[in-house]
């Protein structure tokens, strides 16, 4: 990309590190709520930040040696599908379970993690054997169904709990979303990557401080 600099490629980093810290205090409040949800704590928030990882260090590999490695590009979605999909499910079953005084199954993860896989693999099908990038909607699509499930729960979860500061920072985590979608469909340049990673780095900053506004929360609340 044009103008495309080494600053503007190291900020890039700093949405996907936020993001990490996200995820990872929206999954321990969760099971924390009722006690339980094994390696899946670390391993989700590990699993979106690994594909991250990889998009910026494509950005950055371009910006500075005019290497364009795509593959590393394209793995961010396989990456985010395979965390937001277990994600999404964590937290709607854990808030479900905690206002039931209930918990979660010790095989709860399968489900979503089998369906994240099919999706990817056949993601992965139909980018080698097509060309567009239809393999990539798919992708998307998942990804964006799942973080709507998973911020409409924690907002519900939230407002039910009374603290309006957490309801309010998922629901601005939520708008700043689809201003992002929006955002990435336009043409894309220097100045709106600038743009984009600063609204990135906002709604996953919202995302976390509502979820550290909630954390120690008892279930018995929920």
């Amino acid at each position: 990309m044009e103008g495309y600099t080494l600053s503007l490629a190291l900020f890039d980093y700093l949405p996907v590190i936020a993001g990490g810290i996200a995820l990872y205090l929206v999954c321990r409040h969760c099971a924390g709520l009722v006690r339980h949800g094994g390696p899946w704590i670390a391993l989700i928030p590990l699993i979106a930040l690994t594909g991250g990882g990889f998009k910026a260090t494509w950005k950055l590999m371009l910006a500075t040696r005019g290497i364009d490695l795509q593959w590393m590009s394209d793995l961010l979605f396989f990456f985010l599908a395979g965390a937001y999909l277990p994600l999404a499910f964590l937290v709607v079953r854990s808030l479900r379970a905690a206002r039931q005084g209930g918990t979660l199954a010790a095989g709860w993860w399968r489900m979503p993690a089998l369906f994240a896989a099919a999706a990817g693999a056949a993601a992965y099908y139909l980018k080698t054997t097509t060309d567009g990038r239809a393999w990539s909607a798919i992708l998307v699509a998942l990804v964006a169904l799942a973080s709507l499930a998973m911020l409409l729960a924690l907002i519900g979860h939230a407002f039910a709990l009374g603290d309006r500061l957490a309801t309010g920072a998922f629901a601005a985590s939520l708008v700043l979303s689809y201003v992002l979608v929006g955002l990435s469909r336009m043409e894309q340049t220097a100045e709106l990557q600038w743009m984009e990673q600063s609204v990135n780095l906002a709604g996953n900053c919202l995302l976390a401080a509502g979820a550290l506004r909630l954390m120690g929360r008892p279930a018995s609340h929920a």
